[in-house]
């Protein structure tokens, strides 16, 4: 059994109606394994996920806020790039991850919309897409610990 945790803020609606829709269509394995999201944390970045839980408890409010630009394609991944400010999400990332001797490496958020380790995209997927979706701005106000099991969907997950 392989697990792999993650925290992560979730696309809240409206904003992902137009996205999940996409997903549904042109990368349906992926679709089913996660909604549509952008990653705060990956695993190998947290050491001691109950203390990682606990620094995230402690935050009374949580605002991230950050703007998506136009689908772009790298062979059979398409993802929507963050555009412009990304401070709150990085500031988000340092008071979590850092510890007196580190900071957290960069981490640039974006949105995937095809996944290449289970979707493909061709230029005609890849118009269909971009002639979709706009660019956007969203605010998250929660973050998600999240587990996936071996190669079953991500399930939320309650620490502590």
């Amino acid at each position: 059994m392989t697990a792999r945790r993650q925290a992560t803020l979730y696309l809240p609606l409206p904003d992902s109606t137009a996205i999940e829709s996409l997903r549904s269509r042109f990368n349906p394995v992926q679709f089913e394994l996660i909604r549509a999201h952008v990653t705060l944390c990956r695993e190998d970045e947290v050491s001691d996920w109950d203390k990682f839980a606990s620094r995230l408890s402690d935050l009374r409010t949580i605002e991230v806020t950050l703007s998506f630009g136009l689908p772009v394609r790298d062979d059979n991944l398409v993802y929507l790039p963050a555009t412009g400010s990304t401070e709150s999400y990085d500031a988000l990332r340092s008071l979590l991850l850092s510890t007196r001797n580190s900071l957290p490496r960069k981490h640039i958020p974006h949105i995937t919309i095809v996944h290449p380790r289970n979707g493909s995209c061709s230029d005609f997927v890849f118009g269909e897409i971009a002639s979709q979706l706009k660019p956007f701005t969203a605010t998250f106000r929660s973050v998600t610990l999240i587990e996936q099991v071996d190669d079953e969907p991500w399930q939320d997950l309650i620490l502590g």
